[in-house]
């Protein structure tokens, strides 16, 4: 098992040698190629771009994933801060698009369908030339003065390039550095919550000490769900799938957890997930109702998901973005983490989170499907366990609340 361990090694936070010996190899060229081309235009008489001036147009690339998303959002207000007059937009996928929609900092998000995170059929491949399209529609289209690559990947630092983008700010841990103009030093195991303020700092922009100040946050402009909570009574949510197979906690732990609840509390749940996650909650009711029981899995909308969650008193579920976007809008959460990431630098960005996990030497592996027998990171994970860390974060929520009335009733009464 220790042999399935994969750390990053050397200036790559790449796990897989052949990617580090691939980008390496296009590095060098890159940043020899780059450095003729400056020497000949310097020869030609040539003038440098000016960089530093306030931008009017800046492009953030968010491609990935719903929980990059919600880290993302951190860093919005700041940017409107310092540049208040800039269009700041965004090319995100369409799994996490409605963030960016939602964001009041965000004046415009483009759409990419066909990325490299896009799964299945002929999109696992047609990311290549969609990278070219967006790169040179957003150059003929838009005059980008200031491009930002939060994720830290060659495909879209190549955008960044290829849009015209007169400062480009990233990473170079994930190859083509040589295609920026400023690059943050890559730090492992830091949370990535505070690698988005290192692309900031490189425009000159630091993080303010006040938590509240720079803390992921989703809007409050949040619909109503049709599953709600009488008065007294705890609402839980359970998100019961996950991004990836390695991360997926077994249907029958999940129904453990479901009964300790109910028998515990008079407490109304709700399943939520993607359409893909339809199957994982029939196989944990196993066919029947179950008295206060909602089943919204694959119904909801990401901000009619944030909008139960605000109502929620606790979030339960896997390192994805659900539970994210809980902490973002400051419900508590209990995340059961795999094996497969870090929680020092994945764990959502909350007042309230509790990481619950089942210790395995293979710890990072950094995949998506678990190739040991029995999974033990996530089987082994005790229902029981974590149904008493949902119990203390209700008792502690029960007597915040309690606190909180009393102490108005006595303003009320003097």
């Amino acid at each position: 098992m220790p042999r399935l361990r994969k750390q990053p090694l050397g200036r790559y936070r790449y796990v897989r040698l052949r990617w580090r010996v691939a980008f390496a190899v296009i590095d060098f060229v890159g940043s020899a190629v780059f450095a003729l081309a400056a020497a000949v235009r310097r020869l030609l008489g040539g003038r440098e771009r000016a960089t530093r001036r306030d931008p009017r147009t800046i492009l953030l690339v968010q491609l990935d994933h719903l929980g990059d998303s919600i880290i993302t959002t951190s860093i919005l207000p700041a940017l409107r801060s310092r540049y208040p007059e800039a269009s700041i937009e965004v090319l995100a996928g369409a799994w996490n698009r409605e963030v960016f929609e939602a964001c009041p900092e965000v004046d415009r998000v483009y759409v990419s369908q066909v990325n490299r995170f896009a799964r299945g059929g002929l999109r696992r491949i047609a990311w290549i030339p969609a990278t070219f399209w967006w790169g040179l529609r957003l150059r003929l289209r838009r005059k980008v003065d200031l491009g930002i690559d939060v994720r830290g990947e060659f495909p879209l630092a190549l955008i960044l390039w290829l849009c015209g983008a007169r400062r480009r700010v990233g990473w170079d841990c994930g190859g083509g550095g040589f295609l920026l103009t400023d690059r943050a030093d890559f730090v492992r195991g830091r949370p990535e919550v505070l690698s988005r303020w290192a692309l900031l700092e490189q425009l000159g922009i630091r993080r303010p000490e006040e938590f509240d100040a720079w803390q992921p946050r989703f809007p409050r402009r949040l619909p109503e769900t049709a599953a709600r909570s009488r008065a007294g009574v705890p609402l839980v949510v359970l998100h019961v799938g996950a991004g990836t197979e390695a991360k997926q906690w077994p249907a029958s732990h999940w129904r453990e957890l479901l009964g300790r609840i109910l028998v515990g509390r008079d407490a109304r749940v709700v399943l939520v997930g993607g359409k893909k996650d339809r199957s994982i909650a029939r196989r944990i009711l196993g066919g029947r109702r179950w008295p206060g029981v909602v089943d919204q899995t694959g119904r909801l909308s990401i901000a009619e998901l944030a909008g139960l969650l605000e109502r929620a008193d606790v979030l339960v579920g896997a390192d994805s973005g659900p539970a994210h976007l809980a902490a973002a809008v400051d419900t508590p959460v209990v995340v059961l983490f795999s094996g497969t990431n870090d929680p020092r630098q994945w764990q959502p960005c909350g007042r309230q989170v509790v990481v619950v996990r089942h210790e395995v030497d293979c710890s990072p592996c950094h995949r998506e499907r678990c190739p040991v027998s029995g999974h033990p990171c996530m089987s082994r994970l005790d229902p029981e366990r974590v149904a008493a860390e949902v119990e203390r974060v209700l008792r502690s929520n029960s007597c915040a609340r309690a606190r909180m009335f009393d102490a108005t009733s006595r303003e009320n009464t003097v």
